[in-house]
């Protein structure tokens, strides 16, 4: 039987904190040629040198993790 991106899901909300973490991991180091696309990779890599450049230049501020999601609750809560 093939299991559903949401039963996996669940079997993965079952694992500690370090597991979750440790799956996370592999998941994202999993190697982009399973799902991506030259086009996509090329695509990606331009918008990282876009950022970078922006920050850079001053004209994108970097604004800390806990700051943003304080803001997205805000919105959400509106």
């Amino acid at each position: 039987m093939v299991k559903k991106a949401e039963d996996v899901f669940k079997d993965a909300l079952a694992l500690n904190a370090d597991e979750r973490q440790q799956l996370v991991k592999l998941l994202i180091e999993q190697p982009a040629g399973s799902w991506a696309t030259p086009e996509i990779e090329q695509a990606w890599q331009e918008e990282c040198d876009r950022r970078e450049a922006a920050m850079d230049s001053g004209e994108m501020e970097m604004i800390a993790h806990d700051e943003v999601m304080r803001r997205a609750r805000a919105k959400l809560a509106r």
